[in-house]
């Protein structure tokens, strides 16, 4: 496993890994560290559907427990990885050796043609021989000129396959779907949510879509530094799994941007989960650890836009943002409602 987090990313890792090892009779070794990172770290699933079902059952992990999690979700799934690359390469290397071999045969057997025809050149010919021989000789440079042509495209293909398998890889190991600092999806995780809807469902129909940005936030940066600033993003992260239903997917799309799918869900239910969000946000008071400096009050701009027939992701995002730039507009702290969208020419007609 290629881990992609930079020395501060992964200081918080293991800030919030150490804790969760404490309470555990496993000692503070590499398994049982690795074990804790990629469940801190949120990289590995079914870890932690594991790790938290004994954490549930108020079961401490012994030296065992770590070993048989480490191998069958730490070695067992980088050992599949590599057999399973392994598997596809084998099989493109034996379907470019087969083109070739299939290439080699044409190539001796336009060898033996050409000889044969130069042995009937070497006799006086009439210009009807002569004639047929050039035909022949066409004939068989042009069945020559196929073979090598489809063997070419045959590698093109199969070498534009390794590419692809390698990349796959490469974005399984570099492209994480968490946000290693609030534990939420990133923007590949939102991404991969909206892609995993957008399989189940017909269309957005029914989706609706929270834009949040934190109020004033590069001000609370400058004035109380960043890690007063990394608390706020940490409290807003824990209010959004808090208020949220175990269908919705809660993501940080970057610095102080929050978004929030909600499949299956009316404009009302929406607006009402939104607003206890705000006021929950706007309640929270975030302090130094040595509680002597408070930024004060701390609140959100909502955008919420409800998907409709031919709503796109981006354009769903589209609506959310604008509504979201509205309600800052209207002095900050409060929810904007999208404006539906225009009905196409068909939907138009059809109501008239």
């Amino acid at each position: 496993m290629h881990y992609f987090h930079n020395k501060e990313e992964s200081a918080e890792i293991l800030r919030r890994a150490l804790q969760m090892m404490a309470p555990h009779e496993a000692g503070f070794h590499p398994l049982s560290y690795a074990v804790w990172y990629e469940h801190a770290a949120d990289l590995n699933p079914g870890l932690s559907r594991d790790l938290e079902k004994i954490i549930a059952a108020e079961s401490v992990l012994a030296e065992t427990d770590v070993a048989r999690l480490y191998a069958l979700h730490i070695a067992a799934r980088d050992v599949e990885a590599f057999e399973r690359a392994q598997s596809q390469l084998r099989t493109l290397l034996e379907d470019t050796a087969t083109g070739a071999d299939s290439a080699q045969t044409a190539a001796v057997q336009f060898t033996r043609s050409l000889e044969g025809l130069f042995g009937e050149l070497e006799q006086p010919a009439d210009p009807v021989a002569l004639k047929r021989v050039v035909a022949e000789l066409l004939s068989q440079a042009q069945s020559m000129h196929l073979v090598t042509s489809e063997f070419s495209e045959k590698l093109a293909t199969n070498r534009a396959e390794v590419v692809s398998v390698i990349e796959r890889l490469e974005r399984a190991q570099t492209e994480p779907l968490r946000d290693p600092l609030t534990g939420i999806n990133n923007r590949h995780g939102f991404q991969r949510a909206a892609d995993a809807l957008g399989t189940s469902l017909s269309n957005l129909t029914g989706v609706a879509l929270l834009a949040a940005d934190i109020d004033h936030f590069k001000k609370i940066n400058d004035t109380h530094g960043h890690v007063i600033g990394d608390k706020v993003l940490l409290k807003i992260a824990e209010i959004l799994r808090t208020h949220i239903r175990a269908q919705d997917t809660p993501s940080r799309l970057g610095g102080d941007e929050f978004a929030v799918l909600l499949p299956g869900i009316s404009l009302s239910a929406a607006a009402a989960l939104a607003e206890q969000i705000r006021t929950s946000v706007a309640r929270t008071l975030i302090s130094r650890l040595d509680g002597v400096e408070y930024v004060g009050q701390v609140s959100l701009s909502i955008g919420l836009a409800m998907g409709e027939e031919d709503d796109t992701l981006e354009s769903l995002r589209h609506r959310a943002d604008a509504a979201m730039y509205k309600a800052k507009d209207a002095g900050r702290n409060r929810i904007g409602l999208a404006a539906q969208r225009a009905p196409t020419a068909a939907g138009a007609h059809s109501g008239q």
